[in-house]
């Protein structure tokens, strides 16, 4: 018996829709953009909503999105892990607003909408300098996390085979990432209705001005003073202090995140600082502090 208030899908299969959340809000990015604060901001300060960061399986889900970016899992099999994964989770929740706050959904932004019904869609975009500096003093390339992305299957996308670029180093890597997902999200949004793009660096500013936003998109009152977890606080900080900020890096660092990057790094609206392009127009050596490592 279908249950109530799900609607059908050509397929014969219903989408995941709570029995007791009205609405369902996904907040998507390519890592390392405060989706860990969003969650837990809007779950502490607000008791009609259930916020949740990279729920359980999120990871599997993961693995399985990037397979179906090389063709190795098809359209049908890649929903049907979704709609199954994450019904279990959300069917239980008793809640007015679900926002799930979770980069590792990123990979699945063009079938989204065949598994939850009308669901709210934020996109938050980050400096890809920032996400890539980031990324490398969370531990992408170095640990045990480096050796499960460079020899796990699916644990990292393809970026150079996706984005047919070779040579790639640590920069490029995290950069393709960057452009993997955010490409993928933006090529999705005209399927939702109610997408949101949202730039990291607002949700962060003085005064939260994205924040507020979000918050407004979402039909809440922004809260700061009177808030238990405040927009001040900084959560999931990265632990590592491998990689320089990008003004420190030399010209060769800068290149190859340029070429990565463009033209979309332009489109989101980076990149056009003078120092930043003085750098590009340098001579491509190694020398001076190298953007992963220390010298």
């Amino acid at each position: 018996m279908a249950r109530t208030g799900a609607s059908e899908q050509p397929d014969g299969q219903p989408q995941v829709k709570t029995r007791d959340a009205e609405r369902i809000a996904l907040v998507l990015s390519a890592g390392r953009t405060g989706t860990k604060f969003l969650a837990e901001y809007l779950d502490a300060n607000y008791p009609e909503v259930v916020a949740r960061h990279e729920p359980k399986p999120s990871r599997s889900l993961r693995l399985a999105s990037h397979a179906h970016m090389v063709g190795a899992l098809s359209r049908e099999r890649l929903v049907a892990l979704l709609r199954r994964k994450r019904r279990r989770h959300v069917d239980p929740l008793h809640a007015t607003l679900y926002v799930e706050c979770n980069p590792f959904l990123s990979g699945y932004a063009d079938v989204i909408g065949e598994v939850w019904t009308d669901p709210v869609i934020i996109h938050i975009v980050r400096d890809p300098r920032e996400h890539v500096r980031s990324s490398l003093n969370h531990g992408t390339a170095t640990g045990w996390k480096g050796l499960g992305n460079q020899f796990l299957p699916y644990w990292y996308p393809d970026v150079g085979r996706i984005l047919n670029l070779k040579g790639l180093g640590p920069i490029g890597m995290a950069a393709g990432v960057w452009v993997v997902m955010n490409r993928l999200l933006r090529d999705s949004s005209q399927r939702y209705r109610r997408y949101c793009l949202m730039h990291y660096e607002k949700i962060f500013d003085e005064n939260h001005t994205g924040l507020r936003e979000i918050c407004e998109r979402l039909g809440l009152e922004y809260r700061d003073a009177d808030a238990a977890v405040s927009p001040n606080q900084r959560i999931n900080a990265a632990r590592l202090d491998v990689a320089a900020p990008w003004r420190d890096w030399p010209s060769a660092d800068c290149q190859e995140l340029e070429r990565v990057c463009q033209p979309l790094m332009a489109e989101y609206g980076y990149g056009d600082e003078p120092e930043w392009r003085a750098k590009l127009a340098g001579d491509g050596s190694a020398s001076g502090r190298p953007g992963l490592g220390r010298s």
